[in-house]
């Protein structure tokens, strides 16, 4: 490369020289070699920092609360409300595998338009649009920033219940945000992940059992139609936790 590079530099060099000559008493240096300073150096690598699609395309989860590449195996009940038909009953089973192997166990996804339990892995969650919120131990997550594509933003009106919430908020909603840009990851005070709902507990006095904050979720649809209101009734079933009862209805 560099015997061929010399060789195209000379030949202008060499012409230069017999003009020279005939116009010039001077004669040049013959052994006088050509500047190559200013030749790229062609062994070094092109800059690749400005080329998006060879960056990672997400940040990855931190290995204790990594996707994990199976369904989940929780029992998933729904039913209409005796007393009134417009608002919708859940029993989830999101014990996963208990508080020793939970890290080996997925989330529990749920569609709230279509009332039923969605039979992906969290693998596939990460790219879907078709749950809405899901269920794991102690962990809550929603469709939306840095879990899932699904636009289910939150806005959370506190100290009421299903009944007293007739109107969607006007104000902030709130994606899942655990990443920040230089992909650092948010744990929950717990160890799980830090998503925009990991604060919906209390702790029960005398006895440290989770009991659900007084406040209704308020989630824009996935599919633009509206939002949905939801409430946290219950954590245990008889002494088990991780065993949620869940309400929700909707709103224009």
């Amino acid at each position: 490369m560099r015997q061929s590079l010399s060789l195209f530099l000379a030949i202008p060099f060499v012409g230069l020289l017999a003009c020279s000559t005939s116009s010039d008493s001077t004669t040049p240096d013959e052994n006088a070699l050509p500047d190559l300073s200013v030749v790229a150096d062609m062994s070094a690598p092109p800059d690749l920092s400005m080329t998006p699609d060879l960056l990672p395309a997400r940040c990855e989860l931190p290995y204790d609360v990594r996707a994990i590449d199976k369904v989940a195996a929780g029992a998933v009940s729904i039913m209409p409300s005796t007393t009134d038909p417009a608002i919708y009953l859940a029993e989830v089973d999101a014990v996963a595998g208990g508080s020793m192997k939970f890290s080996e166990n997925p989330f529990v996804y749920l569609d709230l338009i279509e009332r039923k339990k969605v039979e992906i892995t969290d693998v596939q969650a990460d790219q879907s649009k078709a749950w809405d919120i899901a269920l794991k131990r102690w962990q809550i997550k929603i469709n939306s920033g840095d879990s899932g594509p699904g636009g289910v933003t939150v806005s959370r009106v506190a100290n009421k219940s299903l009944s007293e919430v007739t109107e969607a908020p006007t104000g902030t909603y709130n994606a899942d945000t655990y990443f920040d840009k230089k992909c650092m990851f948010q744990f929950d005070p717990i160890g799980g992940i830090g998503t925009v709902l990991s604060d919906w507990y209390e702790y029960e006095s005398g006895t440290s059992r989770l009991v659900p904050k007084k406040e209704v979720w308020v989630l824009k649809r996935r599919d633009g139609k509206g939002h949905i209101k939801v409430q946290l009734t219950s954590y245990y079933k008889g002494t088990t936790s991780a065993n949620y009862s869940l309400t929700w209805s909707y709103l224009p």
